[in-house]
């Protein structure tokens, strides 16, 4: 699978959202780990780039299992990790969901936009 870096819909978050993962496959033998921290920089129908201290291997196929909230509503993926690289003493990875999310990553999106053009500029 490739990443999809020019897909058309890709939202950066202003300030990235907290998430929680678990490595639940790795070269398909399913393993459970605890839950690590993270943070959503970006986010499309396809997939998602996570930042976390973590250091998740990538020679291997990666699954992860990922939660995260936006604009309130709480959001569940399982994806394989694509790419990761270093970034400011903690690891950027390159998601790509498995299975069909796109319709609930558009409707968070949506919400999360109304909510915050409600919002009063800061000074």
């Amino acid at each position: 699978m490739r990443y999809r870096r020019n897909e058309t819909l890709r939202y950066t978050f202003d300030e990235p959202l907290p998430a929680a993962f678990k490595l639940i496959k790795v070269d398909k033998k399913p393993v459970n780990s605890s839950m690590g921290s993270g943070r959503v920089i970006d986010i499309s129908p396809g997939g998602m780039k996570l930042a976390s201290d973590v250091h998740i291997p990538t020679s291997k196929t990666v699954h992860l299992f990922v939660t995260t909230s936006i604009a309130g509503q709480d959001l569940s993926f399982t994806a394989e990790v694509i790419w990761s690289k270093p970034a400011r003493g903690q690891y950027h990875y390159g998601l790509d969901f498995i299975g069909d999310h796109h319709e609930e990553v558009i409707q968070s999106l949506k919400k999360h936009n109304q909510i915050k053009d409600k919002k009063p500029p800061e000074d």
